[in-house]
């Protein structure tokens, strides 16, 4: 039982507890509770509540939070606690007003210079201080490599097979909630939707990341996905703000078949100015990777990224961009044949 000189004026009290609702998403009497067993304090109160939640999901990487400097390596990450990650100021009991996003088709399934091109996108992921990644065309030998050089994401991984999607979300910024996977039935090259439901702060987020069927023979069956991927975003709760994209090998005419995007969703380029300059993402005029004959060199939105924001605690696109435009040192190859989307996200974190 606490001593009564450990008890704060209800102000402060009314504070600790949206505070720790902020951080958890969780409700007042949870809050109250859990502050109230650590003497108020707020530092231990979150440090609890993450440790039960780890337990709770079988998840033993979820406290791993890590320290990285640039003069060390890999290797030398220092796992710490909750507690240590604000004092140490990684994380904040104040959720982010903003965060960073990134799209990109890593192009697995091309074995030239493959680890260096995944060492690649894993240096830009974090030179660019991401928080969401939606990766396509990931390997299994990939995601290995992946999950060791990015340590302080959670990964989320698609159906099991030669390729899949990925989703990461970053320890202490975004909390994963639920996950669930959407098999695409009529696809003959196995693709399928990874449906993440997450939230930072009190900012709730469905993050739809897939990757429609290829080429232009497939148009029917990439529509066919497209159409159920929207009935999805169409039928989440109002209270809920979904991110939907990947590589989409969309077309605009197919688009124009669904009956263009979802209502109350925004093509997250065109919201953001729809600049010439960052308008295509599989770009044969300038992305030498592919060897493409002929003197017409294709260039295409392939890669999208849409948003519905919620009608409360809602979060919008402010700046639209492109990653991966540099060859990897050393070698002739850029990351990826496509280039990734850099999303800046602005979160209302109140209502």
């Amino acid at each position: 039982m606490s001593d009564d000189e450990n008890i704060p004026d209800a102000a402060t009290a009314q504070r600790l507890i949206k505070e720790f609702e902020g951080v958890t998403n969780t409700n007042e009497a949870l809050a109250q509770q859990l502050l109230q067993e650590h003497d108020w304090n707020l530092n231990q109160a979150l440090d609890t509540f993450f440790t039960n939640k780890v337990k709770e999901q079988d998840h033993e990487m979820a406290l791993q939070i890590h320290l990285q400097s640039n003069q060390q390596s890999s290797s030398s990450q220092i796992p710490i606690s909750i507690e240590e990650g604000l004092k140490e100021g990684i994380l904040t009991t104040q959720a982010p007003e903003e965060l960073t996003v990134i799209s990109w088709n890593i192009d697995g399934l091309d074995v030239k210079n493959i680890r260096k091109r995944t060492k690649g996108v894993c240096k830009i992921i974090e030179d660019e201080k991401a928080d969401i990644v939606f990766l396509q065309e990931v390997i299994p030998e990939t995601l290995e490599y992946i999950k060791s050089k990015l340590s302080g994401f959670e990964v989320i991984r698609g159906i099991q097979g030669d390729y899949f999607v990925a989703t990461l979300l970053r320890w202490g910024r975004v909390y994963k909630d639920a996950s669930r996977l959407i098999p695409f039935t009529g696809s003959v090259m196995g693709r399928h939707l990874l449906h993440v439901e997450a939230h930072c702060g009190q900012v709730k987020l469905d993050l739809l990341n897939t990757h429609l069927e290829s080429t232009a023979e497939h148009a029917d069956e990439r529509v066919a996905q497209l159409k159920q991927s929207f009935r999805i975003i169409n039928n989440t709760a109002p209270a809920r703000n979904v991110l939907f994209g990947g590589d989409l090998n969309l077309r605009d005419k197919e688009l124009a078949s669904c009956g263009g995007a979802p209502d109350g969703s925004r093509d997250c380029w065109e919201q953001c100015g729809s600049r010439q300059a960052v308008r295509y993402t599989w770009d044969m005029t300038r992305n030498t990777n592919l060897e493409w004959a002929g003197k017409f060199k294709p260039k295409c939105r392939f890669d999208r990224l849409y948003l519905k924001p919620s009608r409360a605690f809602a979060c919008s696109a402010v700046h639209f961009g492109l990653v991966g435009l540099q060859k990897i040192h050393g070698t002739q190859s850029f990351p990826s044949d496509h280039w990734g989307l850099m999303l800046k996200l602005k979160l209302n974190q109140n209502s």
